[in-house]
């Protein structure tokens, strides 16, 4: 990807705006995960979740709401339904009784693969017109605006 010159300034009088078009690409892609994984009985939320548990096991609830930018209570909502389904389990921090800490039954790692399978085709045709090194840049610049996002956000409490 190469630079374009230009002030900060200049760039925002871009039309259609960068946040346009990058939400008219998430959307896109989301609507097309949540048609893919609906036959597994997922949403994209519930898929996201279970694959940051996946990879984060141990991870609490309020964790998980700050990485979303949802609040706890509708977390709490999501990871339930994943609890009551047998995707995951939840238990006691060994930190503090009070935190409840999850982590995927066998089932939630089988129906995770498969998911992960869907998200794997999907992403490789989402960015199939970009050669290896434009992809990596891509990749690179996405995470440091999110944890540019995470840095300016204010925690959702309520």
């Amino acid at each position: 990807m190469s630079r374009q010159p230009g002030t900060a300034s200049q760039r925002v009088k871009l039309r259609p705006r960068t946040m346009y078009l990058l939400n008219q690409a998430n959307q896109a892609v989301r609507s097309r995960i949540e048609r893919d994984l609906r036959p597994l009985g997922l949403t994209g939320i519930q898929y996201t979740v279970l694959s940051i548990i996946g990879s984060r096991d141990g991870i609490s609830s309020a964790e998980l709401s700050r990485r979303f930018f949802v609040t706890p209570q509708t977390m709490n909502e999501i990871v339930g339904s994943l609890e009551r389904r047998g995707l995951l389990s939840r238990e006691e921090s060994a930190q503090s009784r009070r935190i409840l800490t999850a982590r995927l039954t066998k089932e939630g790692q089988d129906i995770l693969a498969q998911a992960d399978e869907v998200a794997d085709r999907i992403e490789a045709e989402a960015f199939s017109g970009l050669s290896d090194e434009d992809f990596a840049e891509f990749r690179r610049l996405l995470k440091l605006q999110l944890n540019f996002t995470r840095r300016n956000t204010p925690a959702t409490n309520s």
